[in-house]
């Protein structure tokens, strides 16, 4: 399923609300075009509909057409971009 993603960029955050809760993926800007995708929260209560999953495709579509690097700081960053070869473009090339 997929859910409508906004970026918050004064919160450092993609967010989408699911059932009244907000979900979101945090990134830190590391330098002006590198983001490191570092933390994804994802309440209990609506876990297990790909959420997750969503939030991650929409920053690194969000960062292929921003012409952004991305470091997967988190492990479920890291395994999404395992398991997608497509966005290696967008990988920082020094963390990967």
């Amino acid at each position: 399923m997929s859910y409508t993603v906004r970026l918050d960029m004064a919160g450092k955050r993609f967010t989408t609300i699911v059932d009244g809760k907000e979900c979101y993926l945090q990134f830190k800007q590391v330098a002006p075009q590198v983001l490191d995708l570092e933390y994804i929260f994802v309440p209990e209560e609506v876990r297990a509909r790909g959420i997750a999953s969503n939030l991650v495709y929409n920053a690194l579509i969000f960062a292929q057409k921003e012409h952004l690097e991305i470091i997967p700081g988190c492990e479920f960053v890291q395994n999404y971009m395992i398991k997608h070869p497509e966005f290696r473009c967008v990988s920082w090339k020094e963390a990967v």
